[in-house]
């Protein structure tokens, strides 16, 4: 399925009615009885399934397409969440900040190449051009040493969290 249909949300729900020694559910217009015992799985080949609010609220998602490597990593961030929140959130923190650093050297990169594209005459002789240039060469030998250090601040925090 790629989505839930409402009529089975009082089934997840367990919107469950007594009548005498017995449980039912209404599931449309009609009662149902209902088994303790009963279990709804619902598959779907679809990896990002875009569920209703209240659909979410009600089920487990469990991605089957997640290699060993891929499983372990999650079990080891739910682990350390749990035990040691900052040392996640500084993890995470420095993910964002490593992918602004390439999201900047990208837009140089891209910048660079219209300036060259645009550059009219002899480039060696465009001094705007080579200003710019040696601009945008700072930029990214300090934006490639941020992602450095970067790397290595995630690396000591890998081996703190392997420790788990």
């Amino acid at each position: 399925m790629d989505t839930i249909e409402p009529i089975l949300y009082p089934i997840m729900r367990r919107e469950l009615q007594s009548q005498g020694p017995r449980y039912v559910v209404q599931i449309g217009d009609k009662t149902v009885d209902f088994n303790n015992e009963f279990k709804l799985f619902i598959t779907t080949r679809n990896t990002n399934p875009t569920l209703m609010p209240d659909a979410v609220a009600i089920t487990t998602i469990v991605n089957f397409t997640t290699t060993r490597a891929g499983l372990t990593g999650q079990l080891l961030a739910a682990t350390i969440q749990h035990e040691k929140p900052e040392l996640e959130s500084k993890k995470t923190e420095l993910l964002k900040t490593e992918e602004d650093f390439k999201i900047q050297l990208s837009k140089l990169e891209d910048s660079l190449l219209e300036e060259l594209a645009s550059a009219k005459g002899n480039i060696l002789e465009n001094k705007e051009l080579l200003e710019s240039l040696n601009k945008t060469k700072e930029s990214s030998a300090t934006i490639e040493k941020s992602l450095e250090e970067s790397l290595k601040l995630t690396e000591n925090l890998d081996k703190v969290s392997m420790k788990f």
